[in-house]
C-alpha cells in the first residue's frame, strides 16, 4: 500500500508552550502513521488570535503550501479541532486533503473496527461529527428561500434531506446499540457472581493487552495505537486462598484506549463497551512508565475515567514497561508514586504484585479512596 504523504499542523498561541506543541506534533505523527499516512513535515503556527475562515490565516497556510509542494504531501492535518467550514476554506486555498485531528482518530476507529458493535459505534460517532458540518457543503447550488411567489433552488432542499437521512441513521445506530447494551448487561450479569470483574484501562498503546496476556495467557499485543476496540473478557487466576488452599480467580477485561482530545463522539458511543469499566469490582490503570508525557496520560486518563463516570472505583496503577527504564528513573518513579506496580508485562517481571493487590482487594465492597494527584 502506498502511503499518503502529509504535513502536519498545529497552533501555538501566545500562552502556549513551545514544548508541549512539539509534543501534541509527535503524537499527531503517530496517529497519522497508524492511519498508513507517512508525515514528511510539521508547523507550529504561531498565531494570537483563530481566524474565523481558516483558523490559521490564509497567509501561514500558503507557507505551509509552499512545503507541502517540495515534500510531495497531499494531505494537511491539523492538530487542532476545526469547522467544516474551515476544513473547506483550508482545502480550497491550498489545493490539499484537509483533516482536523479528531476526523484523523475517527478514521483510525473505521480502520480498527472489526466486529458488528465497533463498526456501529464508529458509524454513529462519524454522523454525530459530519451532522453540523453538513452547513455550507451545498452552496454551490442555489439556496431555497420561504415566501409566496418566490422562486426557490434545490440547495436548501439538499441540505435539508441530507441532514434528515444523517439523524435518522444515528437515531437506528443509537437503538442498534441500545439492544447491544442490554445483551452485554445480560452476558455480564450470567457470569459467575462470586468472580469479581476488573478492567484494564489506560492511555492508548500503553501495554494493556500484553498485562491481560500475562494475567490470562490469552490476548494478541500489537504495537499499535487503538488496537483494542472491543472488549475482550478472561479468566485469570490468582493463586491460592490461604485458609482454605482453594484457587482464586477474577474475570480481567480489556478496554479500548484513551488519548488526549479523544473526540467526545466516540466517547458517547462507545458508552456500552465502557459500560464494561463502569460495572467493574476494580481498575488496573495502565501507562507506559517510560513515555516522556507519562504524568499527562495520567490526567487525561483521570479526566475520562471521571466522565464516563468511574471516579470512585478502587483501582492499581500500574507503571508498565519497566524494562525500559533506568535505575534512577525507576527509584524516581517509586518515590513519586509510592502506591503503584512498577511492571513489564512483556517478560511478566512483578506482574505478582497485580494478582496480590487483586486478591487482596476483592471480592468484598468498594473501600473509601482519596484521589490521586493526577486524578484531581
Amino acid at each position: 500500500m502506498v502511503e499518503l504523504k502529509c504535513i502536519l499542523l498545529a497552533r501555538q498561541g501566545p500562552a502556549d508552550d513551545a514544548g508541549i506543541i512539539q509534543d501534541h506534533l509527535l503524537e499527531l505523527e503517530e496517529l497519522a502513521r497508524s492511519c498508513n499516512m507517512l508525515p514528511v513535515g510539521n508547523h507550529r503556527l504561531r498565531r494570537t488570535l483563530i481566524d474565523p475562515r481558516t483558523y490559521y490565516g490564509s497567509g501561514q497556510l500558503r507557507a505551509v503550501l509552499d512545503d507541502a509542494r517540495n515534500l510531495g504531501a497531499s494531505h494537511l492535518i491539523c492538530d487542532d479541532e476545526l469547522s467544516g467550514g474551515q476544513v473547506r476554506n483550508i482545502e480550497k486555498i491550498t489545493g490539499l486533503v484537509a483533516m482536523d485531528r479528531t476526523g484523523l482518530i475517527l478514521t483510525i476507529f473505521e480502520q480498527r473496527a472489526q466486529t458488528r458493535e465497533a463498526r456501529a459505534q464508529v458509524e454513529l460517532a462519524r454522523y454525530e461529527y459530519e451532522l453540523p458540518r453538513l452547513k455550507g457543503a451545498w452552496t454551490h447550488l442555489e439556496r431555497q428561500v420561504g415566501g409566496v411567489g418566490i422562486r426557490g433552488g434545490p440547495g436548501e432542499k439538499q441540505i435539508e434531506v441530507d441532514r434528515r437521512m444523517t439523524r435518522l441513521r444515528i437515531k437506528q445506530l443509537k437503538q442498534e446499540l441500545e439492544h447491544l447494551e442490554r445483551i452485554h448487561q445480560t452476558q455480564r450479569g450470567g457470569r459467575l457472581p462470586d468472580l469479581p470483574r476488573v478492567s484494564l484501562v489506560g492511555y492508548t498503546n500503553a501495554g494493556k493487552t500484553t498485562l491481560l496476556r500475562a494475567l490470562t495467557g490469552e490476548g494478541e499485543p500489537k504495537n499499535m495505537l487503538f488496537a483494542t476496540l472491543d472488549t475482550t473478557t478472561r479468566k485469570a487466576w490468582l493463586g491460592n486462598d490461604e485458609s482454605t488452599g482453594m484457587p482464586k480467580h477474577a474475570l480481567i477485561s480489556d478496554t479500548v484506549g484513551f488519548i488526549r482530545k479523544l473526540p467526545h463522539q466516540l466517547v458517547a458511543a462507545f458508552r456500552s463497551t465502557l459500560g464494561e469499566v463502569r460495572a467493574a469490582n476494580a481498575l488496573l490503570v495502565v501507562t507506559d512508565a517510560a513515555h516522556p508525557e507519562l504524568d499527562e496520560h495520567l490526567k487525561v486518563v483521570g479526566a475520562t475515567l471521571k466522565e464516563i463516570g468511574c471516579r470512585d472505583h478502587p483501582r492499581l496503577l500500574v507503571l508498565n514497561q519497566a524494562d525500559r527504564l533506568t535505575r534512577p528513573k525507576r527509584l524516581d518513579l517509586q518515590r513519586r508514586y509510592p502506591n503503584a506496580a512498577i511492571i513489564s508485562a512483556l517478560d511478566k517481571t512483578s506482574v505478582d504484585e497485580v494478582r496480590s493487590w487483586l486478591t487482596e482487594l476483592i471480592p468484598g465492597p468498594p473501600k473509601p479512596r482519596e484521589l490521586e494527584w493526577w486524578e484531581l
